[in-house]
């Protein structure tokens, strides 16, 4: 996995007709910078990770995952997400009827 930390911070990607026509800039991220830092309306920064296999590393690397992950790991335990099923199928319905 490369780092791009040098790289320009880029902006939210423009809007897109569905989930399934991606902005043509991913294409372009996941080709030449797989790790590419962003910043958000707020002011914020974060890092883009467009690669399914970049991605694994990331939440397996101890120093990249683990530190933050702790904090939030107890919003996540089984019970927690099942509790959650019903608003994430309300809000799937209603995004499906939306489109």
């Amino acid at each position: 996995m490369v780092y791009t930390d040098q790289a320009p911070v880029l902006t939210i990607f423009p809007p897109v007709p569905s989930l399934f026509h991606p902005p043509p800039e991913l294409n372009e991220l996941q080709r030449d910078r797989p790790v590419t830092r962003f910043r958000l309306a707020d002011g914020k920064t974060g890092r883009l990770v467009p690669r399914c296999e970049d991605v694994r590393q990331v939440l397996t690397d101890p120093t990249e995952h683990t530190r933050p992950r702790r904090p939030v790991a107890g919003a996540f335990t089984a019970r927690r997400v099942e509790a959650l099923r019903p608003r994430v199928t309300d809000v799937d319905a209603d995004l499906a009827e939306e489109s």
